[in-house]
């Protein structure tokens, strides 16, 4: 039945059409043919007048899919947007109707129905098509903490896709601070620990935790239940028999848990873990804040490495730079677009031959699962059990990060997936894995060294990426330094000879900020595929800015969500019918030894040129100048170090 005395604005119906809504679907008219039951029964009694009858916003857009709710209140005029009657005013308008969801005024049936809804509200008042002619607002409740929550960064209506993504960003916004929250707090308790034993600790303490449930071996997991009552003594015996039938029971094979028992040995000679309750104190952090983050929605569809957060956290706070051993965590949406860079299918068997705490592995495994469920197959449960148990394949060899990488997958649903304390490079133990696995495809984010010399053997990135593509059949994927891809011409040359590179995109220079200031790019190639020079072009792509922006203490976020509009276009720029414009994107054709990078491609754009830009520009040449002749190119320095070293070599070089 259609409401009379809706303010609906023209300016708000040409951008939603202009955003490729349906308007209709936005038009209260229809409100009782689109609404769900539940939703008509809160609004049964939503009326402004408090009279207890029916009340509408002035448009409401629901996808029950997704579970997705937009109430709009709309005014013709800016001074009616701020007014405190909710009869007149825009955004105490639309907050009386929110409030009607929030948990304190629903029954315990509909408190239970909206827990997994997304709740927005939108107060518009004025022209939307003037810029200085309207203001707008936008508003999500908290069911848990009962309460309405202003969404600054949000400044105009979005299409559905940017709204959703703005709920799983506030999900990885929550899931971030909880983090870094015990992460400091269990890292505080711990001071007594060296700071590298802590991590491992960590994984351990939340194997400890995980309920294993009747199964082959009719083992139950019963001390989560108890250990508040254990002395410090029985927790620190219990937890490394606990951890070990655990993971038996989950598969893990019995040498990788002589892994785990080296890593723990320290727990027996602990005086002060073994007098006081610092391990109970963490273990129920971990049972109230961090556990439950890998049971919610959220944990569910996220590619978002929780442990790996922590073990960055961890060291972050203890005063020990991962980025100093070469360790860089990968983010989540670059796990994530990997496995969209190629065309993976159901029975593709994923590789990461240095896979950290297993980021790479999560996110094939999730881009596998998810096409599978979306899939008509009957198989669907087997199937997804099979990519589990038998298509992912990792490599860590510091035991440290292994350990992460396999407490990660276990807590995924995965505790069964073949992840090895190797070196994927040399270890021959490594290469009969990777013989009988016969993976399809790879994923890496090697270890940033570049050494490899008689003086210092570290593989070099190169290395890892001759390694992962001569084991991989379709494809492999690589993200490393910039270097990667104009040093070391003869083996680059030799790469060709047997596989065909695809595309190179380079990224942010900001991408792994603030824990490193590398510059990268990723490389996508179809393996076992000789490359043509004559005929063979390749795709580069700039990706100067993928939306994300440094938050103080969250690191890198999207909170504007702008990534999902930036990833969907770079991958319609890497579609054979795309247009190149030559500055951002190139496709050509190249020469032996010829860099693999955007930059011996591209023209310059010298439209956007000014004075900074040219001061920018003399200035990071001295940089380079300065990094290159200290042979410090590939060396990870913080800005303070890095600010020393530079000012020392052009006050020793200087003419005075």
């Amino acid at each position: 039945m259609p409401i009379k005395d809706k303010n609906i604005t023209p300016s708000v119906t040409q951008k939603l059409q202009s955003l490729g809504y349906n308007v209709a679907d936005w038009d209260d008219s229809r409100s009782e043919s689109k609404l769900t039951a539940e939703i008509t029964a809160v609004l049964a009694s939503a009326s402004k007048k408090s009279n207890g009858r029916q009340g509408f916003p002035d448009r409401i857009y629901v996808n029950t899919h997704e579970k997705l709710l937009i109430l709009v209140e709309e005014k013709p005029v800016v001074k009616d947007h701020d007014n405190p009657d909710i009869e007149k005013g825009a955004i105490s308008g639309v907050k009386w109707y929110l409030s009607r969801f929030l948990n304190i005024n629903l029954s315990t049936q509909l408190k239970k129905v909206f827990d997994n809804w997304k709740i927005l509200g939108i107060a518009v008042s004025g022209d939307l098509s003037l810029d200085y002619q309207h203001k707008f607002n936008c508003y999500i409740i908290s069911l848990k903490e009962e309460k309405i929550i202003s969404l600054n960064q949000v400044t105009n209506f979005m299409t559905e896709e940017q709204f959703l993504a703005l709920f799983n960003s506030l999900d990885e916004e929550k899931a971030v601070a909880v983090i870094s929250s015990s992460s400091k707090k269990i890292n505080n308790l711990l001071r007594s620990v060296d700071s590298q034993k802590r991590p491992v600790l960590l994984s351990a303490l939340m194997i400890y935790l995980h309920r294993v449930r009747q199964n082959s071996e009719n083992y139950t997991n019963d001390f989560p239940d108890h250990y508040k009552t254990y002395q410090p003594a029985t927790i620190i015996t219990n937890i490394l028999d606990t951890v070990k039938k655990v993971l038996k029971v989950e598969g893990i094979p019995d040498e990788k848990l002589q892994t785990l028992s080296t890593e723990l040995a320290f727990l027996s000679t602990d005086q002060t873990l073994n007098s006081t309750s610092i391990l109970k104190d963490i273990l129920i952090e971990l049972e109230t804040a961090v556990i439950p983050l890998f049971n919610n929605q959220f944990a569910t569809n996220s590619n978002y490495d929780i442990i790996g957060k922590f073990y960055e956290e961890f060291l972050k706070y203890a005063g020990v730079s991962n980025v100093k051993k070469g360790i860089v965590l990968t983010p989540r949406h670059i796990t994530t677009l990997f496995t969209k860079l190629i065309d993976l299918k159901d029975n593709d068997k994923i590789v990461d031959i240095c896979c950290g705490t297993g980021a790479f592995l999560i996110a094939g495994m999730n881009a596998l699962t998810n096409k599978i469920g979306n899939s008509s197959r009957s198989d669907k449960d087997d199937a997804i059990k099979k990519v589990k148990e038998e298509q992912l394949l990792g490599f860590e060899l510091n035991p440290t990060m292994y350990i992460c990488a396999i407490s990660n997958m276990l807590f995924r649903g995965d505790g069964k997936s073949s992840i090895f304390n190797y070196d994927s490079i040399s270890n021959p133990k490594a290469q009969e894995e990777l013989n009988r696995f016969q993976a399809t495809v790879g994923f890496i984010n090697p270890p940033y060294s570049g050494k490899e010399n008689k003086d210092d053997p570290t593989p070099k990135e190169i290395t890892f990426l001759v390694k992962l593509l001569d084991n991989c059949s379709r494809y492999g994927v690589i993200i490393a330094p910039l270097s990667t891809y104009f040093k070391d011409d003869n083996i680059r040359t030799a790469i060709l000879e047997r596989h065909t590179l695809k595309y190179v995109i380079n990224m942010p220079g900001d991408l792994f900020q603030p824990n490193a200031s590398t510059h990268t790019a990723i490389a996508v190639f179809e393996t076992h595929r000789k490359f043509d020079y004559a005929n063979d072009e390749i795709t580069f792509y700039d990706l100067r800015d993928d939306g994300f922006v440094l938050a103080k203490n969250k690191g890198r976020t999207d909170i504007y969500g702008r990534w999902s509009n930036i990833e969907k276009q770079l991958l319609n720029a890497l579609k054979p019918t795309s247009v190149p414009d030559d500055i951002t994107l190139v496709r050509t054709n190249i020469n032996k030894k010829d860099e693999w990078t955007i930059y011996a491609h591209s023209k310059t754009d010298y439209s956007t040129l000014c004075e900074e830009d040219f001061i920018k520009s003399i200035s990071d040449y001295m940089i380079f100048q300065a990094k290159r002749d200290l042979d410090i190119l590939d060396v990870d320095l913080t800005e303070t170090e890095l600010l020393g070293a530079i000012s020392s070599y052009y006050e020793n070089n200087s003419d005075e």
